[in-house]
């Protein structure tokens, strides 16, 4: 038999059956060059750099939406959003002005001084081309063109009910009184100014009209001075207006914020301030909060993971082990807009983040090359099953991720995805042509004691165990919720606003939208018709609607019907009467004429566009909404009326809901109602997504590694990090949000890749380098995203809160129960050279 001079050692992977032989670098020897030739080494540098030169150019055309809505389920925001979106509801400003009275020597001035400060400023709001419907103030003349705007129609805009209150005063008796009660009003002091509305309206028809008007301004509490929107104590005045510019995108809120800003201060008096509540605050507050966030601890997370790789591995090459993974940044962000077209800059920034779980790939592929015995090619080689097993069930969860029902998930897993394929494969091919072997042994400091005896062993298995159970019996109690207002930050201003607003306009229970939705503006009118008698007779006085100024045909021709009865009903012979009745009170012949010309014309039915283009226009405006004011991309072409009625019971909501499921064309929309369906939406990504991507990540390890205790050994890091993270919660009391979520899915990936490199690296004499990776991967993942867990913003605690529960827990069990449920124990050393085979 001949002797073999170069020693050899055999591995064999437990997920397949291939031997691989290779033999060991002599004492003294000189290091192998790296695997890739000199002309080999310029071209793969080559691809890349123009991989990533031609993603960096698409990547340049990409277009930003830093919109919050992209948090929410698509089926929610083309539902009940889209309405609330198309009714301007979203992007409106509530603005309050309010005058400090100790400015001032009188209320009268302080006053004064608050209604100059609303004009001016409400004149250089309304010339903005940011913002559109600015109702800071009616028309002055308001008082005097209404009656004649009105008047031609009071037979359809007076309903059964007044007609009734009116027929008594109608008799001999009747008429006598009401004729001697206006004369007497004509010789008071106050008859120059009613002379006018006596002659046009003695029967005192307009009144009850003009007490329905209420209605468009039945919202808030307060009264109207001089065309001013005013609180009952007259130091504050209301503005509305609606945005040009997105409000939930922070980008179109910082536009109009430093607009009202300047505003502001160039138009208000001293001593009168102002406050905004609405979706630009919230917008804002969230956004600053984040990036005040992340400009402290992002620079903190930078230089404890930069320490960490340079202390544990004393090597500076592996910056480049950093650097390379994110050359495929650029690529990735070129498919995920080609893909998606506008983008959430959430979804932009945090899928960038997740390529960083790529650096995982790059510190096996490196520690491998740097520290291992054995030529370059077959130290790939050895690695190529792990690293492609690897990465192949951290790109199933992101596939999975790719079927959530928030659009913004769905762009981080594209990103995420192609980022990670090409970052593994950009550190396949560049760090065999950067990296040579140094004579320098394994840090241990990151690796556990071998678990060599029955006893230790038996240990840590009931720990887990214990781990297990408690996850288990955790789950039934795990609260969940999809209300958005948990991953809110509004900062102490926001706060005082809204406080402010509630206690000057008395908005403290939450409201009801209704909108009545047709193709043609009359059917839509109709519908509104509907809502409105249905309040009347359920929801008492507290609703706004701007149905009594705006009735539908069908109304008007009941209402024209029944006009016309109640004169036929009174005789040919009323005109006669009531000349005489004014005759006899002292009234001149022909006095009223005019009144009595118009009370036996014709009747006719109401022009819509004559109240949307009078002197209501302003109020009017803000209920209702025409197809071209809805924006280009809202289909289909429908007008809108809304009415807004204060839920002051609970029973309210169900009861409307209720019945607007049996009528065509209406839609009741509630922050109740929304917030439900959300987290109807959510809950329901959060099962079939986590369900499917354990389901993905278990059929994968049984088709690799088929024995299933080897199988057991790799998932037994994502058990631990779903019952650690299910526990935390638990016994923190803390609800599960949508953040949870994603991170949770994102645990779930890198876990699994630690349990899978274990065991594939079991019983050889890597096995030292494997732990030293899996331990550097999960400390740089603790440390990266960990330390978001002492952000101020609710939704990055969630992020770090998960990851280090999840991390923590699937790092040690990887590192000591993985081995001991593969059946074979991981030597931490490299100066034994086993003779036989891992077991398959």
């Amino acid at each position: 038999m001949t002797a073999n001079p170069t020693p050899t050692r055999m591995m064999r992977c437990s997920a397949g059956a291939v031997t691989v032989s290779e033999p060991l670098a002599q004492p003294g020897a000189e290091p192998p060059l790296p695997t890739a030739r000199p002309g080999s080494a310029l071209l793969r540098w080559l691809v890349v750099l123009l991989i990533v030169l031609a993603g960096l150019f698409q990547a340049l055309q990409l277009q930003i939406n830093d919109d919050a809505l992209d948090l929410l389920p698509g089926e929610a925001v083309r539902g009940d959003l889209s309405l609330l979106q198309r009714l301007g509801l979203v992007d409106r400003l509530f603005i309050t002005l309010t005058v400090d009275p100790d400015y001032y020597p009188s209320a009268n001035e302080a006053r004064a001084a608050l209604q100059q400060g609303v004009e001016r400023a409400g004149g250089a709001m309304a010339a903005s081309e940011l913002l559109a419907e600015v109702v800071y103030r009616l028309p002055p003349d308001l008082v005097r063109k209404l009656p004649q705007a009105l008047e031609p129609y009071l037979p359809v805009l007076l309903d059964g009910q007044d007609l009734a209150a009116l027929a008594p005063k109608l008799d001999e008796a009747g008429l006598a009184r009401i004729m001697a009660d206006n004369f007497n009003l004509l010789n008071s002091p106050a008859g120059m100014v009613v002379k006018r509305q006596v002659q046009h309206d003695p029967l005192g028809l307009l009144p009850p009209v003009l007490q329905k008007l209420s209605r468009l301004q039945q919202e808030h509490d307060g009264a109207m001075v001089d065309g001013f929107f005013l609180s009952e104590d007259r130091l504050s005045a209301l503005i509305l207006a609606d945005s040009n510019r997105s409000l939930t995108d922070s980008r179109g809120a910082a536009e109009v914020d430093a607009l009202l800003r300047e505003v502001m201060a160039a138009n208000l008096p001293t001593g009168v301030d102002w406050g905004i509540i609405g979706s630009l605050p919230h917008t804002l507050a969230n956004y600053q909060a984040v990036q005040r966030d992340l400009r402290l601890l992002l620079p903190i997370a930078s230089g404890l993971l930069l320490t960490m790789l340079l202390v544990a591995l004393r090597d500076s090459r592996v910056l480049l082990v950093l650097a390379i993974p994110f050359l495929a940044a650029p690529a990735a962000i070129a498919v995920m807009g080609l893909i998606h077209g506008r983008v959430s800059a959430l979804a932009l920034g945090f899928g960038i983040v997740l390529i960083g779980i790529a650096v995982d790939f790059a510190v096996h592929i490196y520690l491998a090359l740097a520290r291992e015995e054995g030529g370059p090619r077959a130290l790939l080689r050895r690695l190529l099953r792990p690293v492609s097993l690897a990465t192949l069930t951290t790109a199933g969860v992101f596939v999975v991720l790719l079927f959530s029902q928030v659009p913004s998930h769905g762009q981080m897993a594209t990103l995420a995805l192609t980022g990670i394929l090409l970052a593994v494969l950009f550190s396949w091919l560049l760090l065999p042509t950067l990296i040579r072997p140094r004579r320098r042994p394994p840090a241990t400091w990151f690796t556990p004691p071998v678990l060599s005896s029955w006893g230790s062993r038996l240990l840590v298995l009931c720990l887990w165990a214990g781990l297990l159970v408690g996850g288990l019996l955790s789950w039934p109690d795990l609260q969940y919720t999809g209300d958005l207002r948990v991953l809110d930050a509004p900062d102490a201003r926001v706060l005082a606003d809204e406080e402010h607003f509630r206690d000057t306009w008395g908005r403290e229970g939450e409201q009801a939208f209704i909108v009545a939705a047709a193709a043609d503006l009359a059917q839509a009118r109709d519908y509104n018709d509907q809502v409105y008698r249905h309040l009347q007779q359920h929801h008492g006085s507290s609703f706004q609607s701007v149905a009594p100024l705006l009735p539908g045909p069908a109304v008007q021709r009941q209402r024209l019907a029944d006009w016309q009865a109640f004169w036929a009903a009174r005789g040919e012979d009323f005109p006669a009467r009531f000349r005489q009745a004014a005759a006899q009170a002292g009234f001149a012949p022909g006095a009223f004429d005019s009144f009595l010309a118009r009370l036996t014309a014709e009747p006719r039915l109401l022009d819509a566009e004559a109240i949307l283009t009078g002197p209501l226009r302003p109020m009017v405006s803000m209920m209702l909404r025409r197809p071209e004011e809805q924006g280009k991309d809202h289909r289909p072409a429908e007008f809108l009326l809304l009415t807004t009625a204060e839920l002051t019971d609970t029973d309210q909501l169900p009861e409307l809901l209720a019945w607007a499921d049996g009528q065509p064309g209406i839609t009741v929309l509630a922050n109740q109602k929304w917030r439900q369906q959300v987290e109807r939406l959510l809950r329901h990504d959060l099962a079939v997504l986590t369900s499917t991507a354990a389901l993905l990540l278990f059929l994968l390890t049984v088709i690799f590694f088929r024995r299933p205790r080897s199988v057991l050994a790799v998932l037994a890091p994502v058990l631990s990090a779903l019952a650690a993270m299910i526990l935390f919660s638990r016994l923190t009391g803390g609800e599960l949000n949508m953040m949870h979520l994603l991170m949770g899915i994102m645990v779930i990936g890198l876990s699994v890749d630690y349990g899978i490199f274990v065991v594939c690296a079991r019983g050889e004499r890597r096995s030292a380098t494997t732990l030293l990776a899996v331990s550097i991967c999960a400390a740089s993942s603790m440390i990266s995203f960990g330390v978001l867990a002492f952000a101020q913003h609710p939704a990055l605690h969630s992020l770090g809160i998960t990851v280090l529960c999840g991390i923590g827990a699937a790092w040690p069990t990887a590192l000591l129960v993985s081995p001991v449920l593969a059946g074979k124990v991981l030597t931490t050393g490299a100066a034994a050279v086993p003779t036989g085979e891992g077991q398959g």
